[in-house]
């Protein structure tokens, strides 16, 4: 339930990320070739929503599982290869939610003392992105992960 509610945020954000960087792009072509005089924060409002849009976007892939796999490749394996194959990409996208949170709140902390050139904003509301998004794919991909463990666990071959 509470799973859910978050999802449904997280995408609501996303969509609302997508209308407001299409409507500032818009906005920055229209000044600059129809105004011929360029909005000044355009550029920085487009680079932080496409920061946001990125890694909350990759949590959202991990939720639905719509991220690359080789699934050719698998096809061809063992039923058990095939499970094993399964846990070992959940782990690595833990491994990568893992990094980013790491190296993202690394990037946070030097973010709040940097400012955005033209608006003034500090940088640590645009680097958080990198680790929130971390954590929502590693929050995305522990249910799956438990659930592929349990059928593992309870998996026997079928009698040949």
């Amino acid at each position: 339930m509470l799973g859910r509610a978050l999802s449904n945020v997280v995408e609501a954000v996303c969509l609302v990320l997508m209308v407001v960087l299409c409507a500032d792009v818009f906005l920055g072509v229209f000044s600059r070739y129809v105004l011929v005089s360029t909005f000044t924060w355009y550029d920085e409002i487009a680079r932080g929503c496409f920061t946001w849009l990125v890694f909350l976007g990759a949590a959202v892939g991990v939720k639905q599982h719509a991220h690359f796999r080789l699934h050719l490749l698998v096809a061809k394996l063992s039923p058990r290869a095939q499970q094993a194959a399964e846990v070992f990409g959940f782990l690595m996208v833990i491994v990568l939610g893992l990094v980013l949170i790491q190296q993202g709140w690394a990037l946070v902390e030097l973010g709040q003392f940097q400012q955005t050139p033209v608006m003034g904003l500090s940088k640590f509301w645009i680097y958080v992105a990198i680790p929130v998004g971390g954590a929502l794919m590693l929050l995305y991909t522990l249910p799956p992960l438990f659930r592929s463990l349990r059928l593992a666990a309870t998996w026997s071959p079928s009698p040949q």
